[in-house]
């Protein structure tokens, strides 16, 4: 048998690196194709999520500034109901603490009227003594009033404090403390008369 010899005139078949090398790119090619259309599909997704968050944002602030003047006008309203002014709110305290004064002062005239009234050995000095306790009563229910007219002032003049600065947010923290203090105030107001 003989060996079959490869003729000299046939080469052997070469494949050509450029065609490869074609090819890769242009699978590359496609790829970054692809990526491209992808991620400019993705930015316009998030520019309009954007501006749907811009428009609520617009929205927002417009309804929040409707709120602030529908607050504004009601806190005007309310001042002027209970006449009210844009006095100091040092001024509302004070009259708190002489009102709280004449409560205490009132009913310890009424607790001396109604020792007279038990003490009293006549009618007629009965009967003063226990008209002398009923006007020291009312006196103590008057006196009370003005401490709740006076705690619903500085509590409206605090408030007052919010419309006031640049933003409701910024006087907020002041305003708080503030009431934290009419508060204690008025609680020991009512508590001692």
């Amino acid at each position: 048998m003989s060996a079959v010899e490869p003729s000299p005139d046939i080469e052997p078949k070469r494949r050509n690196p450029w065609m490869w090398i074609s090819a890769v790119l242009a699978v590359v090619a496609a790829g970054l194709l692809i990526w491209a259309l992808n991620a400019q599909s993705d930015a316009d997704s998030a520019q309009q999520d954007a501006d749907e968050l811009q428009s609520q944002l617009e929205q927002g602030k417009d309804t929040g500034s409707a709120v602030a003047a529908d607050a504004k006008t009601a806190y005007d309203d309310l001042t002027q109901e209970l006449g009210v002014t844009n006095e100091d709110l040092a001024t509302t305290e004070k009259a708190l603490q002489d009102a709280e004064q004449a409560a205490a002062q009132a009913e310890q005239d009424a607790a001396a009227a109604e020792r007279e009234a038990a003490e009293a050995t006549s009618e007629t000095d009965k009967a003063k003594a226990e008209t002398d306790q009923a006007k020291a009563e009312a006196q103590a229910a008057e006196s009370k009033a003005a401490i709740a007219a006076d705690c619903a002032k500085a509590y409206v003049s605090a408030l007052g404090a919010l419309f006031g600065g640049e933003s409701v947010s910024a006087q907020a923290e002041a305003v708080r403390k503030e009431l934290e203090s009419i508060t204690g105030s008025c609680k020991a107001a009512f508590e001692g008369a």
